[in-house]
């Protein structure tokens, strides 16, 4: 799933840079507006018989009427049996939902429907690889679990209900395999409901049909899907396409469901879906549902939830889109096998999201989101990718560890490996028969890695993903004389017991005198901790540890010497100026104080800058300028026309 709602950090941005889209908004998960309400879902354990049977189709007929929150139905239930001798077929249900029949080829089976599950005893055992059928009638109000499965809401007045099943909650309001062994190969979604209201739904709609005061809309899924994936929204939604296309040029549907009021506020927004589209299917393969559609459909959170071919929308900023497009790729088309491993769906899609600020919206946000997720990760200082409780939802689902250090774990493989073996790793994974359209693993994607760099990458699975905490460096440099010989010292703590040391490379960055002088080193882990002489073709003025942001890390302290008269200059400009005055300040060094005074020595503007402008309302004439940052002090005259 995406996105949590939870509090937001809004970064601000001026109309005039991003006109095409609307502006990114970076969330405290990540933008992961999804996961605060699975906090209050119940906890599941799967049954002892998931694997008895594989589900091969399913049918579900239901009637909703969105101003009450009830469902009726008829779930028919095609199986194949998976072991010798299946004696009956278990399906999760909660106990807030009655059973009112099962009906087999045969008549009426003998079914018990208590803690959640119904066990229907077939009138003659399976043997394995023998096929049969039922149908399951049922009704009820679906249980409440917090923000819960089955929700019944209004929107400018209008009902409207939806489904989130995510992680646990399917069996809350259909009978289902709420299973990650099994994906029921193919389904059909038929909705009835009153006549204003509309159902958005997975797969393709075949048909929609009214009968006097009743709407049909028949939904059909041709692809695997994973049960908590299956999902219905209800309301007077009013809907336009767009077309995507894949690699061999065939065009799809991209359907957006939306509430009449939003139509024109929404319409703008969703044009950054193709954009994306076309990126993920450029660095990932095509989208692997394109027989049919993609789609969003709006409903009343305040994040969103990727259901295979229809993600549901609470809002339609261009992280939510990306994000819960980008699980279509890593959740649907491949699913974690476990929820132990949920930085298969969420740490994958989260990185996705960070290439679409990379290569979308002019790579402005890109630094930016980098530099967030570092933040956050650090913030703590342990923590593992790997989900040891899968009891607990708020585990599973945690922002800083499954989405921010999931995402940045594949970022450091690819610093690490280079581009092109990190996106055939993950191109290979994808297309892999064992797990496309169904389920995997963490050591699936670990052998694909390792595949494609030719060599064991355990010791970094173990440290990162299995491991807690980070990495603390510091940095010691002279550049004492004016040759082109560099020592530096780069030392290594960690922040948890549980990894003593992450032997990992260490970007390092070298400044020279002119402004785009720069040279990057890879200070390899062998030789951490020692001083070592590199040679740079220009006199240094500056060193800095990973300013690009490619590892998981702290800087405890950098400390240089520089040769007399090497500093970066503090740059101002313009000057002459009238509004606005721009401060430059040399790499790494941080504007502690900006101050003003006028030809008499008297203080007119004091202030410490949030970005590196300053607006000093003074009158025409010259005034210095004196500004202090965390290495040096620049005084300057400025002139105010």
């Amino acid at each position: 799933m995406k996105q949590l709602a939870i509090s937001c950090l809004l970064i601000s941005l001026s109309l005039a840079v991003f006109s095409q889209a609307p502006d990114p908004v970076f969330n405290d998960k990540v933008g992961h507006m999804e996961s605060t309400n699975f906090l209050k879902k119940l906890n599941f354990r799967e049954h002892d018989h998931a694997g008895d049977t594989d589900f091969l189709y399913q049918r579900m007929e239901w009637e909703i009427n969105p101003s009450v929150k009830f469902i009726r139905g008829k779930v028919t239930t095609h199986f194949k049996a998976e072991k010798e001798e299946v004696a009956s077929v278990t399906f999760d249900l909660h106990d807030s939902l009655t059973v009112d029949s099962v009906k087999h080829q045969s008549g009426n089976p003998v079914y018990l429907h208590a803690g959640n599950l119904l066990n229907i005893y077939l009138p003659k055992p399976l043997l394995k690889g023998e096929t049969d059928s039922l149908s399951i009638y049922y009704h009820g109000v679906p249980h409440d679990s917090g923000f819960g499965s089955f929700v019944h809401s209004h929107h400018n007045g209008t009902p409207v209900l939806w489904t989130l099943s995510e992680p646990y909650g399917a069996m809350e309001w259909w009978p289902c395999k709420q299973s990650l062994m099994d994906k029921t190969d193919s389904t059909d979604i038929i909705v009835t409901t009153p006549e204003p209201y509309r159902t958005a739904s997975n797969g393709i709609l075949v048909s929609e049909k009214t009968f006097g005061s009743r709407r049909v809309m028949h939904w059909k899924h041709r692809y695997p899907i994973a049960a908590y994936l299956v999902a219905i929204a209800v309301t007077n939604y009013t809907d336009y396409t767009d077309f995507a296309e894949i690699s061999s040029g065939k065009e799809f549907p991209v359907v957006h469901f939306v509430y009449p009021e939003y139509l024109d506020k929404i319409r703008p927004n969703t044009a950054v879906t193709l954009e994306a589209m076309r990126l993920f299917n450029s660095l990932f393969g095509d989208y692997p549902f394109s027989d049919e559609k993609y789609g969003h459909a709006q409903f009343g959170w305040g994040g969103g939830m990727e259901h295979q071919t229809m993600s549901f929308m609470g809002s339609f900023g261009f992280e939510l889109i990306v994000h819960e497009l980008a699980h279509q790729w890593f959740g649907n088309y491949v699913t974690l096998g476990s929820w132990k491993d949920i930085w298969l769906n969420e740490g994958f899609a989260s990185y996705a999201t960070g290439l679409a600020y990379e290569h979308l919206l002019d790579g402005f946000w890109w630094p930016r989101w980098k530099s967030m997720n570092v933040e956050r990760i650090v913030s703590q200082p342990g923590g593992s990718v790997f989900v040891d409780d899968t009891t607990s939802v708020s585990r599973i689902f945690n922002g800083r560890l499954s989405y921010s250090k999931g995402a940045y774990l594949l970022h450091m493989l690819r610093w690490m490996l280079g581009d092109e073996i990190f996106f055939q790793a993950i191109r290979k994974y994808l297309s892999d028969p064992e797990v496309a359209y169904g389920f995997a693993s963490h050591r699936k994607v670990e052998e694909h890695f390792e595949a494609a760099a030719g060599r064991s990458l355990r010791n970094f699975f173990d440290q990162w993903y299995y491991g807690e905490g980070f990495p603390i460096y510091s940095l010691w440099y002279n550049a004492g004389s004016k040759d082109s010989r560099l020592q530096v010292k780069v030392t290594q703590k960690t922040s948890h017991p549980s990894v003593p040391f992450f032997d990992i490379p260490v970007p390092l960055r070298v400044y020279g005198p002119g402004e785009g002088d720069s040279i990057d080193f890879r200070i390899e882990p062998e030789d951490l901790g020692k001083t070592i002489d590199l040679l740079v073709p220009f006199q240094v003025r500056k060193a800095v540890i990973d300013p690009d942001y490619w590892l998981i890390r702290k800087t405890d302290g950098i400390t240089g010497v520089i040769a007399p008269g090497n500093r970066l200059p503090i740059r101002v400009s313009p000057n002459p100026f009238n509004d606005q005055i721009t401060i430059d300040p040399p790499p790494g060094e941080e504007i502690k104080m900006v101050q003003v005074f006028d030809q008499l020595g008297r203080l007119v503007y004091s202030r410490v800058p949030e970005k590196n402008e300053i607006h000093p309302q003074l009158f025409p004439g010259m005034y210095i300028l004196k500004i202090r940052t965390s290495d040096q002090i620049l005084e300057t005259k400025i002139i105010r026309q």
